[in-house]
């Protein structure tokens, strides 16, 4: 059976942090499969990587209540969040493919938190892995923490990983 493997990357260290370690345990631990068709012989992989981007709408951009955004400005935002999407993916695929793990990128939109439990859930993760940027009590209390509420959430077993498994 394959498993997959939903690993959650944004524009942080902390996120490139977590899918280097997914990609590094999951190929240390991998014994890939032989198949062989006609003369060619191919490895497959008994997991599905599966990264996974939460992208802003323009919508969710605050004004203020004294602003009323044009047409042009949403399009540039959405077109500068499309970017920023596109360098993330990008960025984390470079990482998986050196430790040689195939994965596919997934994209949604909204609040990162749940779109991230929700989005795990629908693709029938087995495992999510998120980073953590380790911030104190005070700072996840006003801002909420991505990785408290997927492990609290989540309906797969998830691994946090936080900048001391990189430091040293």
């Amino acid at each position: 059976m394959v498993k997959n493997i939903v690993v959650a990357v944004d524009e942080s260290e902390e996120s490139m942090h977590a899918c280097e370690w997914a990609c590094k345990h999951l190929s240390a631990i991998e014994t890939p499969k032989v198949i062989e068709t006609t003369d060619i012989q191919q490895q497959q992989q008994s997991y599905n990587m599966i990264l996974i981007h939460v992208q802003s709408t323009a919508s969710s951009f605050s004004a203020g209540p004294a602003y009323i955004l044009s047409n042009q400005v949403f399009e540039f935002l959405d077109s500068d969040a499309k970017r920023n999407t596109q360098r993330v993916l990008n960025r984390a695929l470079h990482i998986c493919e050196r430790y040689g793990v195939k994965a596919e990128t997934h994209v949604v939109n909204g609040e990162a938190k749940e779109r991230i439990c929700e989005a795990a859930a629908k693709l029938g993760a087995h495992l999510l892995v998120v980073g953590s940027h380790g911030h104190g009590g005070f700072i996840r209390a006003i801002r909420g923490s991505v990785s408290d509420y997927c492990t609290r959430n989540s309906k797969c077993p998830v691994v946090v990983v936080n900048k001391k498994v990189f430091s040293g």
